[in-house]
């Protein structure tokens, strides 16, 4: 029997226990987004406070921290010589003073005039999705591999990388020819690129902290448990699908039922909005778990399997298809975005599924995440939003 056919369990899926527990799962994610959704909207009253030296500079600091240990963290990897506990224990807190200062006169010297709203609001995306993650994988017995990759690991990362980052550049070339559509591709027809220093605390941080919470979850917790049962090909198809169908329906199913709701009380819309969003994660939950199970019953008759990247390209491809035409429907144009982000979940499942390790898709959605809100600006001449305008104005 073919490789990608020998880690297949002889069970046909989930026990009914083990879908509940992924359903608790994906309605934990539907809260968390609800909830961070709820606090970006709120918090702005307090920017006032998230805007106070001290609080801006104990955010970056910490955020500089971590980045310190993952830098440590890979280059110890694999290495004999590395730092026991309790000297690494030793070395943070000596280096804790030394970056709280190097942060505070770097913002004050460089007057950025920052808050310290993106990285609270994506560090506490990343603590609860974590929390779920680790809360899962304890109640399936199975580890999250979060440990640095290998250096083929570093390779698989790097190609990845490059695939997304071309997925991004094709997106926005078809942004051109439909328009211009909503968020990210808007903002190009409107303002000028941003600058490095705010790129970097508004978008590639905070990014970064979320992708590392979505890897943990998907890749890391879902994607380990569906391999128990699966082939790692149909396990990566099916986290793909699960990963941007989830993510989708958490952003349309709102926006397909505001004009119903809008003479509804407040009350009563976040309750409909909420059980049509439960019933949302699980068919996608189903349909995923039905993908799977289709492709690896079709490689069995076959007698051949097929790759990890047919597997997730082809759910990627799926779930792209789905999504314009469902935006399309609901009058949002996500469609480029949508398309590109299918692209990236697809590239990290199958990253994670050669590297074993979380690192390669939480680098995948990071990247993404900066990609796509830079790309506009550098990818296309400035005219190219009104030579696209004109070309669809013509060809309709």
């Amino acid at each position: 029997m073919c490789a990608s056919l020998q880690r297949r369990s002889s069970a046909d899926g989930p026990t009914t226990v083990g879908f509940a527990a992924l359903v608790a799962v994906l309605a934990g994610l539907v809260l968390v987004r609800l909830g961070v959704g709820y606090v970006a909207g709120t918090l702005p009253s307090v920017t006032g406070l998230l805007r106070v030296p001290l609080l801006v500079t104990l955010a970056y600091s910490a955020v500089a921290l971590a980045g310190l240990g993952a830098v440590y963290a890979a280059f110890a990897a694999g290495r004999e010589e590395r730092l026991d506990r309790d000297e690494l224990a030793q070395a943070g807190l000596a280096a804790v003073p030394l970056v709280a200062v190097a942060v505070y006169v770097a913002f004050d010297r460089l007057d950025l005039g920052v808050s310290a709203l993106p990285v609270v609001r994506s560090a506490g995306y990343l603590a609860a999705v974590g929390l779920l993650a680790a809360g899962y994988a304890r109640a399936a017995d199975l580890d999250i591999p979060t440990m640095p990759p290998t250096r083929d690991g570093w390779t698989v990362m790097g190609l990845a990388v490059v695939a997304v980052v071309v997925s991004v550049v094709l997106a926005t070339v078809g942004a051109t020819f439909v328009g211009w559509p909503d968020v990210p591709f808007a903002a190009f027809r409107y303002g000028a690129a941003p600058s490095v220093p705010s790129l970097l605390l508004t978008t590639a941080v905070p990014g970064t902290i979320t992708a590392a919470g979505t890897a943990l979850l998907f890749n890391g917790a879902v994607q380990t448990a569906l391999g128990r049962y699966r082939s790692p090909a149909a396990a990566a198809g099916a986290v793909t699908l699960l990963a941007f169908g989830a993510d989708w329906a958490i952003t349309a199913v709102p926006v397909a039922l505001s004009p119903v709701l809008d003479p509804v009380p407040v009350s009563v819309r976040w309750l409909v909005v909420l059980a049509a969003l439960m019933l949302a994660i699980v068919a996608v939950l189903a349909a995923s778990l039905a993908y799977g199970r289709f492709w690896d019953e079709r490689d069995l008759v076959s007698g051949r399997g097929r790759s990890t990247l047919a597997a997730a390209g082809a759910a990627a491809a799926l779930g792209a298809v789905v999504a314009v035409v469902g935006f399309a429907l609901l009058g949002a144009g996500f469609g480029p975005a949508a398309v590109s982000y299918a692209v990236a979940v697809g590239v990290a499942a199958v990253a994670f599924e050669r590297a074993r390790t979380v690192w390669a898709p939480a680098v995948v959605y990071a990247v993404h995440g900066v990609a796509v809100q830079i790309a506009p600006y550098y990818v296309l001449p400035d005219s190219a939003a009104d030579i696209g305008v004109t070309v669809l104005s013509a060809l309709g």
